[in-house]
C-alpha cells in the first residue's frame, strides 16, 4: 500500500470522529474497496489504527498523524516504519554499505513478498521515498539512501 492509501484511510478515520464500523468503511471511501484490507493492514502495522469489536479505531498515534503538518507526519511515520520490515533491514544495510544493489533490493523483498512481487516493490520504494529514506537511482541499479543533505535541496534549502 502506498502512502497515499494509509494516510487517506486515517484521514477517513479522523474526520468521521476516529472511529467507525468497519462494514461501513467501504461506502465512505471512492477508492477501489479491494485496497482497504490492504490499507488496514499497513495503518495497523504501523500502529495508526486498531480493530477491536468490529471496528476500526484511531490509536493517538492515528490522530497525531491525522492532525499534522506534512513534515511532523513524516517524521512520525520515519521514527515507526523504520522498526517494520522489509524498511528496517534495507535502511541498516544502506546505513552499513551506502547503497544496495537493485537486484539485492528485489531479492531481499521477494524473501519478504512471495506473491505480488512487483506491486510490493513499488510500494515499498514509494514508502522509502516518501518517508525520505531511499530510493532507486536513476539507471535503477541501485538503491540509495536520502541523505539530510539531500532531504533539503528537495525541500528548495541550501545544498550542503
Amino acid at each position: 500500500m502506498t502512502p497515499d492509501h494509509v494516510l487517506g484511510l486515517v484521514e477517513l478515520l479522523h474526520s468521521l470522529g476516529g472511529r467507525v464500523d468497519s462494514m461501513h468503511i467501504g461506502d465512505a471511501i471512492s477508492e477501489d474497496v479491494r485496497f482497504l484490507p490492504h490499507a488496514i493492514d499497513v495503518a495497523e502495522a504501523l500502529g495508526l489504527i486498531v480493530q477491536r469489536e468490529g471496528n476500526l479505531e484511531l490509536t493517538d498515534l492515528g490522530r497525531r498523524v491525522a492532525e499534522a503538518n506534512p513534515k511532523t507526519v513524516r517524521e512520525l511515520l520515519r521514527r515507526v516504519s523504520s522498526k517494520l520490515e522489509p524498511i528496517r533491514s534495507i535502511v541498516e544495510r544502506l546505513e552499513e554499505k551506502g547503497e544496495m544493489l537493485a537486484e539485492e533490493f528485489m531479492e531481499h523483498l521477494q524473501r519478504c513478498y512471495s506473491s505480488d512481487f512487483e506491486r510490493a516493490m513499488q510500494n515499498v520504494l514509494s514508502w522509502g521515498a516518501f518517508l525520505g529514506l531511499f530510493k532507486m537511482d536513476e539507471d535503477d541499479e541501485r538503491v540509495l539512501p536520502i541523505r539530510p543533505a539531500e532531504r533539503k535541496r528537495a525541500r528548495g534549502g541550501p545544498r550542503a
